[in-house]
């Protein structure tokens, strides 16, 4: 698997990979991702700022993350929209899109990686702790449905 820049092209396969986990995630009653306008207009505006990865197999795009600066902590990376699409999964391809994140924070001289997983996604959450990031505890600013659970890893 190669992991590159998305490009500004390349806007409707990271917005088909996100929608195809989105459905998946709804499935499992997880309301999380939506694929609205504002999420056009906001994975448009991180491509353009060089934030947004595609995961590619045999020039394939099967996956997508966003890792881009915390506004509050510039020393601080965001990992955002890890998505990878379902025949793709549990292959161990999330492991190396979090090492991948983890080089670029030291690349880009932060300590900390941050991200967040929708309260009901267990399995999101077991795979950020198996890979080295700590439970922050939950977020209270999100309605109900939306609550999420805070993650950090310290870059050494």
């Amino acid at each position: 698997m190669e992991i590159r820049l998305a490009e500004k092209h390349k806007l409707i396969e990271v917005l088909y990979v996100i929608r195809e986990c989105s459905r998946q995630l709804l499935e499992k009653g997880i309301k999380y991702w939506n694929n609205s306008l504002a999420d056009y207009n906001d994975i448009s505006e991180d491509i353009a700022n060089q934030f947004v990865y595609l995961l590619v197999i045999d020039r394939v795009t099967i996956g997508t993350v966003t890792i881009k600066p915390d506004k509050s902590n510039p020393k601080t990376l965001v990992i955002s929209r890890l998505a990878i699409y379902p025949p793709y999964q549990k292959r161990g391809l999330a492991p190396q899109v979090l090492s991948f994140a983890e080089d670029l924070a030291r690349k880009n001289g932060s300590t900390i990686l941050k991200g967040t997983t929708p309260i009901e996604d267990k399995s999101l959450g077991q795979l950020l702790e198996e890979n080295g990031f700590i439970n922050q505890g939950s977020e209270n600013e999100a309605p109900d449905e939306f609550i999420s659970i805070k993650f950090e890893k310290r870059i050494v």
